[in-house]
Order: C-alpha cells, then sequence, then structure tokens
C-alpha cells in the first residue's frame, strides 16, 4: 500500500523555508485572463538566483530534517503557482496564487 503525503505552504512559508523570494513573470494571453508563474527566486542574502527546482530541494531537505518529512523518502513532487487567472471587469489587479504544494509517498 502506498500513501500519498500532500504539503501545502504559503508562499510566505516558503520563502522563509527556501531564504530566498518568489519572482513572478506574468503573460496576458487575452483581454480578461494572464498567467501568472514563478520565474525564479532571489536570494534573501545575496543577488543569487535560485531556479524553483533549486529551492524546493532546499525546502523538501528541511522537512526532512525537522521530520515532517521521513528520512526514507527520496523522490516528491511539486507545484509552484502558476495558473490561468481571470479578471472581473472591475479587477484592474491580478491576485498572485499563494500556495506552494509538495506531494511525496511512502
Amino acid at each position: 500500500m502506498n500513501i500519498t503525503t500532500i504539503i501545502e505552504l504559503e508562499n510566505e512559508e516558503f520563502e522563509k523555508m527556501a531564504g530566498a523570494k518568489l519572482v513572478f513573470a506574468q503573460e496576458q494571453i487575452d483581454e480578461h485572463i494572464i498567467e501568472t508563474c514563478v520565474d525564479y527566486l532571489q536570494a534573501d542574502d545575496s543577488k543569487e538566483i535560485l531556479t524553483p527546482e533549486a529551492a524546493i530541494q532546499v525546502v523538501f531537505d528541511q522537512l526532512k530534517q525537522e521530520g515532517v518529512v521521513p528520512q526514507q523518502v527520496e523522490d516528491f513532487s511539486f507545484e509552484m503557482p502558476s495558473c490561468g487567472q481571470l479578471r472581473k471587469k472591475t479587477q484592474s489587479e491580478y491576485d498572485i496564487p499563494q500556495k506552494v504544494i509538495l506531494s511525496f509517498i511512502s
């Protein structure tokens, strides 16, 4: 039997654990749709640019150290904030997606 665990982190929680800020890219699809994706992460203590993959590995390793993720787990998947968003007629700004999701099977 496989057990799937899903860990959902707010952007701020993820940024704190990764030691870097999420930097988003936005692409206007049409008048009512914009796609917002994580482009990269900017390290808090330097100008170093982290890929989303490198940052999620840092967070995964930290969760293992804290005992949230069992030590025997090596593989995981993740989803960063990204998706098409609809804009209402009265909405002038887009909401940034607020969750980073990490999952693993044990």
